[in-house]
């Protein structure tokens, strides 16, 4: 069986992931924050991606601390996964507008997806609590639909809603 120490690998690769796709949220909001400002639904996914990116990197970064106990690494997943899945609900309380119809767009753009993934760092601090360290085996799932979630996302709110059509490059 793995111990914490041989993670180190897995929290190096997403924390650089995850601090890379963070950034270029930052560029894509930026490029279109006229837009995004204007739209209640753009926003909420804007802030519900910037949580999915977030979340492996925090992950990434208690799984480097040194010299840890497996409790205080399960206590610290617990509270990051709890506190991205209180975020993660009330952004979309503050949503208005149902999610595209797009297939992908619909199935990674809804909160109870994204919250089941953060309950999978839950799952793994309870596990790592309890004396497994298999229980980190669950944040490879994680750490993946959330990127694949906040991609989706970004990718969704950087295209323009259907019916607007601008010949026009983006700008201020």
């Amino acid at each position: 069986m793995a111990s914490v120490a041989d993670w180190q690998s897995f929290a190096v690769m997403t924390g650089g992931a995850s601090g890379a796709l963070t950034g270029l949220l930052f560029v894509a909001v930026s490029l279109n924050a006229n837009r995004i400002a204007r739209h209640r639904a753009l926003r909420a996914s804007a802030g519900q991606t910037l949580v999915l990116f977030l979340v492996p990197l925090i992950m990434a970064t208690v799984l480097l601390v040194p010299g840890q106990p497996e409790w205080a690494l399960g206590a610290e997943l617990i509270a990051v996964g709890l506190g991205a899945a209180v975020s993660l609900l009330n952004i979309g309380r503050r949503r208005r507008e149902p999610a595209e119809d797009k297939w992908l767009v619909s199935v990674f753009d809804r909160r109870d997806t994204n919250v089941i993934v953060m309950l999978l760092v839950v799952a793994s601090g309870a596990v790592l609590i309890a004396g497994a360290s298999a229980g980190l085996y669950l944040l490879v799932p994680a750490a993946l639909v959330a990127f694949l979630s906040g991609v989706v996302n970004a990718w969704n709110f950087l295209l323009p809603p259907p019916g607007e059509h601008t010949d026009q490059p983006p700008g201020p």
